[in-house]
């Protein structure tokens, strides 16, 4: 039984994932970007570059050269497969940095593994990895590459064992140039975070030599992220041209420095009202979760006899929460100019879910509290419950979307008006397992399809 569950939480992530990506149809941006059209792979890569110095715009705006409107086997299937690999990729590394080393085929560890895919998955912040093509292209790198390049500065903190190929200047090099160009904010919050590290431990042991005396993997990995860093703000966009885009500045409340300097008063009071809706997107789900979790183990520990603690009782583990709070501390306050959008706030959120996964995994699992048999079969019914909503929402809108794609490529004119109710995706309440937008709210006269433009009836 043990063996067979196991095996179950650490498949139905990837089950989920694949029905996310095999069944989903490309959405309007997606297209603008290329989805359907000839591969023109270089001028992607340089418009991509020239729009938003990231790495993942750069990714996806190529990748999504090779997809077509809706799946059927072809070169897509094996982006669709690397699209896979990567998402589970982010939930095993997140378990590995939750037990401080490599998850094993056992339950304990699988039931960290589903812990940290639930964690995201059932909350707004899921939406980032199954919403579209143009941004799940572009968060699965950005979650990835922060989640990798932190492991093994994670794993130092608190006193673990790096892994030795962390250890090989090459590898550290390239993990460090990934990470410096995945996204804007996230390597600014990283470089404020190592910077207080440092200097606490200059205050713990009143050396500073001793606290800047870095192993030569960790300066690899930060020359790797500086050389990046610089290259996008000298070469490319700088932070992003999103902050002339109409979206950002009215829909996000964009706060540009020029405007902090001109009315400090009224900038003070808008950047204070980003802070207190970013922190509570992220700060304000995690807490809820560890209230509820916390909260019933501590009435199960009443119950059984049991002491209960909240902070563990390892100091390297108390080490990865404070350091993975001070992270998304540091990151919302760097995104502060702005409200942020919640897939723009997923670094932090995923700092979280670590530091959630830590107390969780010795509130629950190490201690015992309950069997991890009763504790897996509720997180396998719940994920086999999201597989199945998930499949039956994706093949609806596809089997909508598909004549709503053939008549287009039918229609006699070379400009196609559609309905904006046309193929409209299922939502759940709390929960948005369809696809975020219908097709015709992107359909915007500079979208086309088949040839043709599309737009929306008046």
């Amino acid at each position: 039984m043990k063996k067979f569950l196991t095996c179950l939480l650490y498949g139905l992530p990837v089950i989920f994932f694949g029905v996310c990506y095999f069944l989903m149809t490309v959405w309007g941006e997606d297209i603008i970007q290329g989805a359907g059209t000839a591969p023109d792979v270089w001028n992607d890569i340089v418009g991509a570059f020239r729009h938003n110095s990231r790495l993942s715009d750069m990714y996806a705006w190529t990748v999504i050269n090779f997809f077509d409107f809706q799946y059927s086997f072809g070169v897509d299937t094996i982006f669709r497969l690397i699209d896979v690999a990567i998402a589970t990729w982010i939930i095993y590394l997140l378990a590995s940095l939750i037990l401080g080393r490599w998850p094993r085929l056992q339950l304990k560890d699988s039931l960290v593994f589903a812990l940290s895919f639930l964690v995201i998955l059932v909350t707004p912040h899921g939406y980032t990895l199954y919403r579209g093509f143009s941004v799940i292209h572009n968060y699965l790198i950005i979650g990835l590459a922060t989640v990798a390049f932190g492991l093994p500065f994670v794993r130092s903190l608190a006193g673990q064992k790096v892994s030795k190929m962390y250890q090989k200047w090459w590898f550290a090099l390239i993990i460090g140039l990934i990470f410096g160009m995945s996204s804007n904010i996230t390597p600014i919050a990283f470089l404020i975070c190592f910077v207080l590290v440092k200097l606490w431990q200059m205050w713990r042991t009143k050396s500073g030599g001793k606290a800047w005396r870095l192993p030569a993997w960790q300066w690899w990995m930060l020359a790797g992220m500086i050389i990046t860093v610089a290259v996008a703000y000298i070469f490319g966009a700088g932070v992003s041209t999103y902050a002339n885009n109409p979206v950002y500045t009215e829909t996000y409340d964009y706060l540009a420095f020029s405007e902090i300097f001109a009315n400090f008063g009224g900038s003070l009071v808008r950047v204070v009202k980003h802070i207190v809706v970013n922190f509570g997107y992220s700060f304000g789900l995690i807490l809820g979760m560890a209230v509820i979790l916390g909260g019933l183990a501590w009435v199960t520990s009443k119950v059984q006899g049991r002491k209960f603690q909240i902070l563990p009782t390892s100091s390297s583990e108390c080490g990865v929460v404070v350091g993975c709070v001070v992270f998304a501390t540091i990151y919302l306050l760097c995104g502060s100019q702005i409200m942020l959008p919640v897939r723009l706030a997923l670094p932090a959120y995923l700092a979280l879910v670590v530091a959630l996964g830590v107390l969780v995994h010795d509130w629950w699992i190490r201690s015992e509290l309950t069997e991890n048999v009763a504790i897996g079969v509720l997180m396998a019914v719940l994920m086999v419950a999201m597989v199945i909503i998930k499949a039956d929402f994706a093949l609806e809108y596809r089997a909508q979307m598909a004549q709503v794609l053939t008549a287009i490529e039918a229609a006699p004119d070379e400009v196609v008006c559609i309905s904006p109710e046309i193929a409209r995706p299922k939502k759940l309440p709390f929960i948005n397992l369809g696809q975020d937008e219908t097709f015709a709210e992107w359909a915007l006269s500079y979208m086309t399809v088949y040839g043709k433009e599309v737009r929306v009836c008046e």
